[in-house]
């Protein structure tokens, strides 16, 4: 996990983890990542155009909300943490879509039912900084999308990018939230989607290899993102939404059972 001092943007990772991760060759899930998906058409004439959904839903994703507590966590398994990564870096080069990602029909993991007490879940709601969404108009559109089931689609994200040590560009690189109507909406410039999806999409690779996980099946913590809200006139605006991984799949003692059990005759 990685926590930014204050005022630093999306994660600390370029100053402690990148200089590690440029050594380490992408794995092949590294490459261009492509994706059933459903679009609905909102507006011909709005720059938001389009809202983008997965044709199959991220069942074992979940997000809390983060403002209140200024602090929150992205609950995921291996394969929905690389499909999130891929979304976002999706949705950081469709300057007329936003990608939205219904979680709270999910049924909560017992980390998530722990979270959910605390301070509630969220669906999911990712778009550029320069689409011009008010979050109060979220319902209104996520309303329309009730009127059918969208155009089916497959589409590739771009892969991610090697990482590279750098200076810190709030400008560029910061990211954003806002809370509306069990939404929380997720915004940057398209350099900052890009790298929350790198970072997505180093995590979902590192559920395969992390001993936490093929201990317990998790959660462990394997990143964090930080950033400023939109409001304005608060006192401290800042907020941390950490990256949890849990996967049965990768737990040990479940392939241990499983190599225990006799052959059927």
């Amino acid at each position: 996990m990685f926590s930014p001092g204050h005022g630093v943007g999306i994660h600390d990772w370029r100053a402690q983890a990148r200089v590690y991760r440029a050594s380490v060759a992408n794995p092949p899930d590294a490459a261009r990542m492509r994706l059933r998906l459903r679009v609905h058409h909102v507006s011909r004439s709005a720059q938001l155009q389009r809202v983008i959904m997965m044709a199959a839903p991220l069942r074992n994703t979940h997000i809390t909300n983060v403002l209140w507590q200024h602090t929150g966590a992205l609950i995921s398994s291996r394969a929905d943490l690389l499909r999130l990564g891929a979304l976002f870096r999706l949705a950081a080069v469709s300057p007329h879509s936003a990608v939205f990602l219904p979680l709270r029909i999910n049924e909560p993991s017992d980390t998530a039912a722990s979270w959910r007490d605390g301070q509630g879940l969220a669906d999911l709601l990712i778009v550029r900084r320069d689409v011009p969404l008010r979050p109060s108009a979220w319902p209104r559109i996520r309303a329309t999308l009730r009127r059918g089931p969208g155009v089916p689609a497959t589409m590739s994200a771009p892969a991610p990018r090697p990482p590279a040590v750098e200076t810190y560009n709030p400008a560029l690189q910061a990211l954003f939230v806002a809370e509306h109507a069990s939404t929380l909406v997720m915004s940057g410039t398209p350099t900052a989607l890009h790298e929350a999806g790198d970072e997505l999409t180093w995590c979902g690779n590192e559920v395969a290899t992390n001993e936490d996980i093929h201990r317990y099946g998790g959660p462990t913590g394997l990143s964090q993102f930080n950033g400023p809200d939109r409001r304005s006139g608060r006192r401290d605006g800042s907020w941390e939404c950490m990256v949890l991984a849990e996967d049965q799949i990768f737990h040990r003692s479940r392939w241990l059972r499983a190599m225990s059990e006799p052959a059927d005759a």
